[in-house]
């Protein structure tokens, strides 16, 4: 079945899921934080979990912070994971749900033309080509961070990626209280018998999982709620 977005037909060698790895299999961007590079790749995704949020950087060559996902069909997700070593640790988002957020995808470009994007102040939609500079198979998308944004808010996902099958992410508060003494809700209180319920991050329970097997180079997957 062709599935139809706000960019129309997508092809065989395109994908309406695009994946925000959160290890590529090298040193994150020169624009990372300290506490992001200390991460492993299934600590930076329990943290955009639990936060909901999705932390911009700005990618190499630019000073404008972006979001950075690959384009991954089936057959490239397992190329960019099996050759390319990235991590398959991540988020899936949707095409169309990149472009209402004002993404899309860069332009893989000559030094001269890349040069032309730096001058307008828009090196961020644009990566340079040539022998020091190979990235075309990232296949890359980028959401350009509004001034002022802490991140990306993730009211939606169409999945979350992980490598482990048994991994779950840390638990967060659901804003209800349970007075473990009487084992009865309460509106929380100061009494040490007060505590707040947890339970596993809402953009887990309602996102399709998807579990990477090496063995046969793609993803199972399990819908929303199902492994808790």
């Amino acid at each position: 079945m062709v599935e139809i977005s706000l960019m129309g037909e997508v092809g065989p060698a395109q994908s309406d899921e695009l994946v925000h790895f959160t290890d590529r299999g090298r040193e994150p961007g020169p624009g990372a934080t300290r506490d992001v590079r200390a991460m492993t790749a299934s600590q930076r995704l329990d943290s955009i979990l639990g936060s909901e949020i999705l932390r911009p950087f700005a990618p190499y060559g630019a000073a404008r912070p972006c979001v950075c996902f690959s384009e991954s069909p089936a057959n490239h997700l397992a190329h960019l994971i099996g050759e390319r070593h990235f991590k398959p640790w991540g988020i899936v988002a949707t095409r169309d749900g990149l472009l209402a957020a004002g993404g899309g995808a860069v332009a893989y470009v000559p030094d001269a033309v890349y040069d032309r994007f730096r001058a307008a102040g828009l090196e961020h939609w644009a990566v340079r080509t040539g022998t020091d500079s190979t990235w075309m198979h990232e296949r890359e998308w980028r959401v350009p961070a509004p001034d002022g944004t802490v991140g990306m808010q993730l009211s939606i996902l169409r999945a979350v990626l992980v490598e482990d099958r048994d991994w779950r992410p840390t638990p967060v508060g659901t804003g209800l209280f349970m007075h473990m003494d009487q084992g009865e809700l309460c509106a929380g209180c100061v009494d040490p018998f007060c505590e707040e319920m947890t339970d596993l991050p809402r953009l887990w329970m309602q996102s399709e999982i998807w579990v990477w097997n090496p063995i046969a180079r793609q993803v199972e997957r399990y819908p929303p709620g199902v492994l808790r």
